[in-house]
């Protein structure tokens, strides 16, 4: 369905995007294109490709607006295939169906090739003419916008606001979807996680019963409360997906077991031990009403952020204190900084500076759970080099 402002300038301008209706299945695996083909060809034209190959060659001599793909294919994956398919033709949608829970791919395919839905084997044809229905649906707009944004580009100023709506309406209607896909792949890798923790849990148990060694314990304590910090993670990512908004454990945190927690967790990564990290905890802090798990998330993901951002040996700081009326936990390090036309859109979704090796959603994450805090989380750079990250957060009311 359109947006109610694209539906106006449609019928104003009388432009609307090509309904091609056609699917293209591509899977190595004669039996699963028969499948799909029986339940897709009463309501589209359907193409059928046994290789990444042959389904480019289909896709430039046919008019199509779906390619449902299977990602794991000798010689060409399919998100191999749909990310030479977006150079080709970019208003085509991607389904791709996967048997595994593959975040390196996955993650792959949402900065690269744009897939606009996943889907878990085994499926069930509901899925399958659900994803299809909501793709042509997102192609047809797609379209559509494409043909009004020409339309546009031709008329006087007076149209500025019309196109406005339209590039509006478009990067609502992605960033939606593509926060939709996180969701639904945050909810797959926590069931996944959950079965590890499973068997870590097991095993730190066997170690105190068995008297193992306290370093011994201590590494496999640590190693699980990471997990659990994770799982907590991508449970507050998929809370936000679906229902737009994140729970809220809410008590009386004292700021210092907020650094503590977070040091804790951090300890597990190498570049902690490379780096210098100093901590400094002013005395007397007043405590602040919020989610204990939740603010150490952020901040593990700031002190994650420093290391990474930080030479070896370098240092990198981690900080509490207050300040006029608030309360704030901050991260410096010696790094590089953040350039100054990043710092305005660093903590927008999907926006990242290790490029195709991260999601781009630590940041995001974090602005929300400190906002859903009532609080403010803030970048700048430090005269002397490197960056500040810094959340502030109001005390508890006594």
């Amino acid at each position: 369905m359109l947006d109610e402002g694209l539906r106006a300038l449609v019928a104003q301008y009388g432009v609307g995007g090509p309904r091609k209706s056609g699917v293209l299945l591509v899977d190595d695996e004669r039996p699963n294109l028969l499948v799909l083909r029986g339940f897709l060809e009463s309501g589209y034209t359907v193409y059928e490709a046994e290789s990444g190959k042959q389904a480019l060659e289909i896709a430039d001599k046919t008019d199509i607006d779906v390619v449902i793909a299977d990602q794991r294919m000798p010689e060409m994956t399919g998100v191999e295939m749909l990310e030479e398919l977006r150079s080709r033709k970019p208003d085509v949608a991607g389904i791709v169906l996967t048997g595994f829970t593959d975040p390196p791919a996955l993650i792959s395919a949402i900065n690269r090739a744009r897939v606009f839905r996943f889907l878990k084997k085994p499926w069930q044809p509901e899925d399958i003419l659900e994803a299809v229905r909501q793709a042509c649906e997102h192609v047809y707009q797609s379209r559509t916008i494409q043909r009004l944004v020409a339309l546009l580009a031709r008329r006087t100023e007076e149209l500025t606001a019309s196109l406005s709506v339209i590039e509006s309406a478009h990067r609502q209607m992605l960033h939606l979807e593509r926060l939709g896909t996180m969701g639904r792949l945050a909810a797959g890798i926590t069931h996944d996680l959950r079965n590890v923790m499973i068997s870590v849990n097991f095993i730190e148990r066997e170690l105190q019963q068995q008297s193992a060694s306290p370093d011994l314990l201590e590494s496999v304590h640590v190693g699980t409360q990471g997990i659990h910090n994770l799982l907590e993670t991508l449970e507050a990512m998929h809370q936000f997906a679906s229902a737009g908004a994140i729970h809220l454990a809410m008590d009386k945190v004292a700021p210092a077991q907020v650094v503590q927690g977070a040091i804790a967790i951090s300890r597990m990564d190498l570049n902690f031990r490379a780096r210098k990290v100093d901590v400094q905890v002013q005395e007397d802090l007043p405590c602040v009403n919020g989610d204990r798990q939740k603010l150490i998330q952020v901040l593990v993901n700031l002190v994650r952020n420093a290391l990474q951002a930080t030479e070896r040996s370098r240092r990198v700081s981690i900080q509490a204190s207050r300040d006029a009326d608030d309360v704030v936990l901050a991260v410096e390090d010696e790094g590089p900084g953040v350039p100054r036309e990043l710092q305005e859109k660093i903590f927008e979704p999907f926006v990242s500076t290790k490029g195709d090796r991260g999601m781009g959603m630590g940041l995001y994450m974090a602005k929300l759970i400190v906002e859903s805090h009532r609080g403010r989380i803030r970048v700048s750079n430090r005269p002397s080099g490197g960056a500040r990250f810094e959340v502030r957060l109001a005390p508890a009311s006594a």
